[in-house]
């Protein structure tokens, strides 16, 4: 199976919550683990957030950051997927950023593990399997 994770559910894995959990043993499971190259940049926003309500423990956030980085089997260029993503995200009224993940998703006959309801939503209407670690 190939998973493509995105930042939501990676940060949940890093962070260790009930989600991630349940995030963790679909990635343990997958053969290949797929993400758009904007994932970095996600993942390091992320964890700058949670840094500005714990800056005594900065340092650990920069190793969840790796940690999250390490989940990923191999990036995408956004330059094969942007143009499909930038349709799908004014047909579905959502962000292109999501929607890279969902054409990633799409074109490699993948599993999308995502936190996000709306995106989930989305990908059960394109018929773009998913799973949403949140929801068990």
């Amino acid at each position: 199976m190939i998973i493509v994770l995105d930042a939501s559910s990676a940060g949940e894995i890093a962070a260790k919550t009930h989600a991630g959990v349940h995030a963790i043993n679909v990635l343990m499971s997958s053969d290949r683990t797929l993400a758009p190259e904007l994932y970095i940049s996600e993942i390091c926003s992320i964890m700058w957030k949670l840094s500005r309500k714990d800056k005594a423990n900065s340092d650990d956030y920069v190793i969840m950051a790796d940690e999250c980085i390490n989940y990923i089997d191999e990036y995408i260029s956004a330059d094969s997927l942007w143009k499909e993503a930038i349709r799908l995200a004014m047909e579905q009224d959502h962000s292109v950023y999501d929607m890279l993940y969902a054409v990633l998703a799409r074109r490699h006959d993948a599993t999308l593990l995502t936190m996000d309801v709306k995106l989930s939503g989305i990908c059960e209407k394109l018929a773009i399997r998913y799973k949403n670690p949140g929801s068990y």
